[in-house]
């Protein structure tokens, strides 16, 4: 806040300083004048390429903060893809422990069938051997020991009946075993691709990591580089400030060497601010009637009625100091005359200001044009004498 306070009292301070009614010592000669101006100009020219150096460290500043605003906005885009990332790695994750006991689950499966084919397999090749041979006692013993031929075919009947049994049990247990061979094979391809899906979410989440910690670097420099560029603005704000400080002394000093040459206002009647004949005189000094409220309120000046666009003349020769808009006198002008008076023109229109500060003026030389800026109810011009510093009555110096 301290900042642009300096900044704005900057961007005022020569108007300010330079229309307030001062009293100044009057001893430079007119043969200084030269010297003045050229020294007034130089220092014109440095205050021009200081308000300059503001201007553009001002502009480097909103760039350094509009770079902060979008990193932080990056930053905050970083947070939630990492954020994003890691609870996918925490899906994965939770789905790889599952996936990892089905396959585990699904190799004892496979450990149990295979077990399962081996045992029925040797039990047939036994039964087989022994349908010829079995100690002392062969198959054949049994088919040959029938009584007759139906129990000799009973008998055979028998024997075929187990051997396609046990047979009908190992392909079972053959195609029990190929089943869970692939069931477990696919938990093992399902297993790897949860395995890469992993890794690829974890490179993404080192990338964006690095990001993070790159961008927080950059926004610790932009904001260093702030902190730095708001000490040179304030810097160079003070600079400035003892410029316009120089300037407005340098104007003193023009009006006090104008003064002692003999073009310079002594004294005496001031000429009418605007030719009689082209006005009407709608408001005098002192108490009166406010157009806007209606309540009784004091008028520092004298109102001149005319048509917009009416020629407005320099009372006396002098230096003008104040140029622009001044509150509720809108468009005004100040001359200073003399070091104990002062002149203020307000009120004036649009683009009317005819002169500028810092420019020597004669009695009678146009300065504006009659307007209704400000705080005004109608075309017509306010006119303010200043004696050291204190408005009084301009009919006295008027007539």
């Amino acid at each position: 806040m301290r900042k642009k306070i300096l900044l704005s009292i900057l961007v005022t301070g020569l108007l300010a300083v330079s229309a307030a009614p001062s009293t100044v010592s009057w001893a430079a000669s007119k043969s200084s004048l030269d010297k003045i101006n050229q020294e007034l100009k130089a220092i014109q020219q440095k205050t021009r390429a200081q308000k300059k150096k503001v201007e553009a460290t001002k502009q480097q500043i909103a760039s350094v903060q509009k770079q902060t605003k979008d990193l932080e906005t990056e930053l905050m885009a970083i947070d939630l893809r990492r954020n994003e990332t890691q609870k996918k790695l925490d899906k994965l994750e939770n789905e790889m422990e599952v996936t990892k006991v089905k396959a585990a689950e699904a190799q004892d499966q496979l450990d149990e069938a295979i077990d399962r084919v081996a045992k029925r397999d040797a039990l047939l090749k036994t039964r087989v051997k022994v349908m010829y041979e079995r100690g002392n006692v062969s198959y054949l013993d049994v088919l040959l020991g029938a009584s007759d031929f139906g129990d000799f075919l009973t008998r055979m009947q028998g024997l075929k009946l187990i051997l396609e049994q046990d047979t009908k049990i190992l392909e079972d247990n053959k195609r029990d075993k190929d089943t869970i061979e692939k069931k477990k094979k696919e938990i093992d391809h399902q297993l790897t691709v949860y395995a890469g899906m992993y890794e690829e979410a974890e490179d993404l989440k080192a990338e964006l990591d690095k990001q993070y910690k790159r961008s927080v670097v950059v926004k610790a420099e932009l904001q260093k580089q702030e902190e730095q560029l708001n000490e040179s603005l304030e810097e160079y704000g003070q600079q400035l400030l003892a410029l316009v400080k120089q300037e407005e002394a340098k104007y003193a000093e023009r009006v006090r060497a104008l003064s002692s040459s003999s073009n310079g206002y002594k004294g005496g009647q001031l000429g009418l601010p605007i030719d009689d004949g082209l006005f009407r005189w709608s408001s005098g000094f002192g108490v009166r009637r406010d157009p806007f409220t209606g309540r009784s309120a004091g008028h520092n000046g004298v109102d001149m009625a005319a048509p917009k666009g009416t020629p407005i003349k320099a009372a006396a020769p002098g230096i003008v100091v104040f140029a622009g808009y001044y509150g509720g006198f809108g468009n005004a002008v100040m001359i200073k005359h003399s070091p104990e008076i002062t002149t203020l023109y307000g009120h004036i229109r649009e683009g009317g200001i005819k002169v500028s500060v810092g420019q020597k003026v004669d009695k009678g030389q146009k300065i504006a044009e009659v307007g209704s800026t400000g705080r005004s109810t109608g075309n017509h011009l306010h006119f303010t004498v200043y004696k050291n510093e204190v408005a009084v009555d301009p009919m006295p110096y008027l007539r």
